[in-house]
């Protein structure tokens, strides 16, 4: 026993040689708060009743941040940025003073908007920065206008914010984002979570280090990686899901940029240990949503999603909490997801507000990888069961596109760019081919678990199947465009595009009309449209 007790003084005594002390006082309108949640990233204190907190740390992850309670907003550091985290600045062993002052807001009705995968980057051959102000930005504010008229809007950002590829190439990174954002007169405070892509490619070779170091950009742009805030009587978690490797062989072809730029879809047990000591100030009956950038359980669309076991692990810590909703985004997919025996949890996966990182070229329709329409999401948290909803920033209401694929074979054998990709790529579907005749494609990315796709030829219902084929608008939009006889497209882009919610069905004849019908599990009829042979298919098909 007086061993064991030596030993933990010991280590007490090393750890506070290294360790300083972080203290500050948490206020609102000059009044202190007491009981508000204040952390380093690894352990978390409550302030007094005089407001004050004191915590003696060896400041690992840099950042000191609250758990804003519910009714309050911390003071903004900009336009966009709430002040709830202050870097650590000085030596491990030196003590630091942190206030943060908070504002009162009216959160009984609150709304939600969520980008993700934004991909800004300066590059003048996308021209994304002027894009998303033309195009993006304007619908962005008509949503915020309509939800500020209910009550307080904040927008969650769900990772990929910048592109780390291109850092160095445009001298753009995180915070010139960021900044740039703030500057667009962007409507609403923002909380992020970082994506793979919102590291510093130039920092490679530190082992295990990487993956801190090479988020120093971002925790000085949006602070720690790790956090929750409380709004309107709910609580929100905002996890780190990336840990960035960067190993392998520089890349030539960009500035500065290091390694592969390879990651691990996973949470670091450090974080998850904050997560655990986050949950215990919570009560199971609190509403909780949880975002981070790559999706915790994977689904039929084969996306990428967390390490095994990496779901079974917030399953544990959450078994307190009988549902938990879920935020994602990296896939560039609109994907509700079937979560199997992980029922408590209830996903959301979001394309892309890029679209596919603005690569469409001039004059054709900014798609996702699974052709949905360039979008982001809006949420009600007012409503009992709340759910977002999908804004497409083309303005359409549809959450479908319907193929006759003999139009899509016709296109496909006439275009020239269409008879290169067949050249180079055999095994990719090929629409003129005979076998396709009569088929009709569907694309329903309004699809979720229960719900049944059926399709009627004059009234007679057709063998439908899941899709595993190309969807035939994202060939034409991101692969065809770049090819001729000595090239061939990215690899990225060439990656298999089957979607989990394409649906096929082969008609009798070449004209009949065609009735697509969605229907939901207790059979009620959601959606029908008739897609009226033979239809036209081009790049601008809707």
């Amino acid at each position: 026993m007086k061993r064991a007790f030596l030993i933990a003084a010991l280590a007490l005594l090393s750890m506070s040689a290294l360790a300083g002390v972080v203290k500050g006082r948490v206020t609102a309108g000059g009044r202190p708060l007491a009981g508000v949640q204040v952390s380093d990233g690894r352990q978390i204190v409550l302030t007094n009743a005089c407001g004050r907190y004191r915590m003696v740390t060896d400041k690992a992850d840099s950042v000191v941040f609250i758990t804003t309670p519910s009714g309050y907003r911390a003071e903004m550091l900009d336009a966009i940025r709430p002040g709830f985290w202050q870097l650590l600045t000085k030596e491990p062993g030196k003590t630091e003073v942190h206030d943060f002052k908070l504002v009162p807001e009216n959160q009984d009705k609150y709304g939600i908007i969520f980008i993700s995968d934004c991909h800004f980057a300066n590059d003048p051959s996308r021209n994304d920065l002027e894009r998303f102000k033309s195009d993006v930005l304007p619908v962005i504010r008509n949503e915020y206008d309509k939800a500020a008229a209910k009550g307080a809007v904040y927008t969650v950002n769900l990772g990929d914010f910048a592109h780390d590829r291109y850092w160095y190439d445009f001298g753009f990174n995180e915070y010139k984002a960021e900044q740039f954002l703030a500057e667009a007169g962007y409507p609403s405070p923002v909380y992020s979570v970082t994506g793979n892509h919102d590291n510093d490619g130039a920092v490679a070779g530190l082992g295990e280090r990487t993956d801190f170091v090479s988020a120093w950009n971002y925790r000085h742009t949006w602070g720690p990686a790790c956090y929750s805030v409380n709004i309107g009587g709910d609580h929100w978690i905002f996890m780190d899901s990336v840990e960035y490797l960067n190993e392998g062989e520089p890349d030539a072809k960009h500035k500065n940029i290091n390694g592969k730029r390879n990651y691990n879809c996973r949470f670091l047990e450090k974080d998850l240990d904050w997560l655990r000591a986050d949950l215990k100030y919570v009560s199971p009956d609190t509403r909780v949503f949880f975002c981070c950038h790559v999706p915790v359980v994977n689904d039929a669309s084969k996306s990428e999603v967390l390490q095994e076991g990496q779901a079974e692990l917030l399953e544990d810590i959450f078994n307190a909490f009988p549902k938990v909703y879920m935020f994602s985004g990296h896939t560039h997919k609109h994907i509700n997801t079937d979560m199997g025996r992980f029922t408590r949890f209830k996903q959301f996966i979001f394309a892309a507000t890029s679209g596919s990182m603005w690569q469409n070229p001039e004059g054709w329709q900014p798609i996702g990888s699974d052709s949905c329409n360039q979008s982001f999401n809006v949420m009600d948290c007012s409503e009992s069961e709340p759910s977002p909803r999908y804004v497409a920033v083309n303005g359409s209401t549809r959450m479908m596109r319907i193929y006759d694929i003999n139009k899509v074979g016709e296109f496909y054998r006439n275009d020239p760019q269409c008879r290169i990709f067949h050249k180079l790529y055999p095994d990719r579907s090929w629409y003129a081919d005979p076998r396709f005749k009569n088929m009709i494609y569907v694309n329903y990315w309004g699809y979720a678990p229960g719900q049944k796709v059926e399709m009627f030829e004059d009234g007679k219902p057709l063998k439908v199947s899941k899709s595993k084929l190309d969807e035939p608008l994202y060939v034409i939009t991101y692969i065809t465009p770049r090819l001729d006889d000595s090239s061939t497209a990215s690899k990225s882009n060439l990656k298999d595009r089957r979607t989990p919610h394409s649906f096929v069905a082969t008609a009798m004849s070449a004209t009949a009309t065609v009735l697509v019908r969605v229907t939901g599990p207790d059979g009620e009829v959601l959606y029908e449209e008739e897609l009226i042979r033979p239809k036209t298919f081009d790049k601008n098909i809707q």
